[in-house]
């Protein structure tokens, strides 16, 4: 008997240490205490540059960075000969030696969450995953809560935290406790909402495959805020709403591939599900 009341205690507080765990929320990166800059003039030295159009490598160059922006690239001469010192960009503040590299722009990864309890309870982690994969700009669907995604955006802008630059889009009805709309169910609380986020800071908007009027509506106010927008648009929902209807209205783009490729049957709106379709499976989808 008392090795079974044990045994149910322990139980008991397994359960309620879960439950915190549960409860907590992400942790908000620390203060910045590493890495320089922005410098004044940088230049990064005999690199060859892969420059994101198509066109092909190049080099070496030397690229000019004053404040946070590109200002020149410079061809300092041709493979396996000395180039010469006097021809190239001077004055700089800070230099990087990047000969026998390649220099690129930085990748930009348009689906992201920050993690949370129990995977990824601390936003340094992904931050720095990104940052440590090349990834230099994220868009968040979002990061994380309302409040936390927005606050860690703005911190990351200030150069506050070793983090990409981000831009934050939220799900309709998500707010802070201000929001006293609920969920956006008509025309009317979507513009109401979009002018909110907007208002809070907010870069853009995460859809789903809302009815046409809604959509519309989300859309429409979201251009007239010059908030961006991206769309989920789950199969529960594409028979009213697919790639090709929400771009009709203004979406900017697709996230997962869902109504992409109903837009483009001729004769139909929806797949052929087999008989034992179950959406909740995710083999299924």
């Amino acid at each position: 008997m008392k090795t079974t009341k044990y045994y149910i205690s322990f139980l008991l507080i397994a359960v309620m240490v879960l439950s915190a765990q549960n409860r907590r929320t992400l942790e908000p990166a620390p203060d910045r205490s590493e890495g320089d800059g922005p410098y004044k003039r940088l230049i990064i030295r005999g690199g060859t540059l892969i420059d994101g159009t198509g066109a092909p490598p190049r080099g070496p160059v030397d690229i000019v960075v004053e404040g946070n922006k590109i200002t020149r690239v410079a061809s300092v001469g041709i493979p396996f000969i000395e180039i010469d010192e006097e021809s190239r960009p001077k004055d700089a503040s800070y230099e990087i030696d990047a000969h026998g590299m390649y220099i690129m722009p930085g990748l930009i990864d348009l689906h992201v969450h920050t993690g949370g309890v129990p995977k990824a309870p601390e936003a340094e982690y992904a931050y720095k995953l990104w940052l440590g994969h090349g990834i230099t700009t994220v868009r968040g669907v979002p990061f994380t809560n309302f409040d936390l995604s927005l606050s860690e955006k703005e911190r990351s802008a200030k150069n506050q935290i070793t983090a990409p630059r981000m831009f934050s889009y939220h799900r309709p009805g998500s707010g802070s406790d201000d929001w006293k709309g609920g969920s956006v169910n008509d025309p009317e609380t979507a513009k109401k909402w979009v002018r909110y986020i907007a208002r809070k800071g907010a870069d853009g908007m995460k859809l789903g495959s809302y009815p046409p009027n809604i959509m519309a509506a989300l859309l429409d106010e979201a251009e007239n805020q010059n908030l961006g927008s991206t769309a989920h648009l789950a199969q529960s929902g594409v028979a009213q709403m697919n790639a090709l209807d929400a771009a009709r209205l203004g979406l900017g783009t697709v996230t997962h591939f869902y109504g992409l490729f109903e837009s483009m049957y001729e004769v139909n709106d929806v797949q052929p599900w087999p008989v034992n379709m179950n959406y909740n499976d995710e083999q299924h989808r």
